[in-house]
């Protein structure tokens, strides 16, 4: 490995740990459908919050992921514009529910967002970076 390929090989390593994000997040909304929450009131109540559209705009952003990981593994540009619009995607999810008073209660909304916005941003610095370096063909 050289110096080169430094910018690369972090970015393969934030997509993998975006992709780990947003499957562990999947997993937590599979397993409250599932019924395998301590208390099923509360999964229950979980899941009616939850809206078509909402879930929609999560699953494609997780699915999205994925792919913009094995596009940039693949040394495809097209991993850029795959990446925003899961991005674009997850802010949609965010912002409802930032409305959703069951979530709150669940989490550390404003700790999740931060670090997921963090993340998100470093990897689409490093895409243009190297898309423009020509190391994303």
């Amino acid at each position: 490995m050289n110096n080169r390929d430094t910018p690369f090989y972090v970015l393969i390593g934030l997509l993998s740990v975006q992709v780990a994000y947003g499957l562990y997040w999947a997993g937590y909304d599979v397993s409250a459908r599932l019924g395998l929450w301590d208390s099923p009131e509360l999964a229950i109540a979980f899941v009616q919050s939850l809206t078509l559209l909402q879930e929609v705009f999560f699953f494609s952003h997780v699915v999205m992921n994925c792919v913009a990981l094995a596009l940039t593994l693949a040394g495809r540009h097209w991993a850029l514009p795959v990446f925003v619009v899961s991005f674009v995607f997850d802010r949609a999810d965010w912002v409802i529910m930032g409305g959703n008073n069951v979530f709150s209660i669940l989490v550390d909304v404003d700790t999740w967002a931060l670090f997921s916005f963090t993340l998100q941003g470093a990897i689409i610095a490093l895409l243009v970076y190297l898309r423009f370096e020509g190391r994303l063909r």
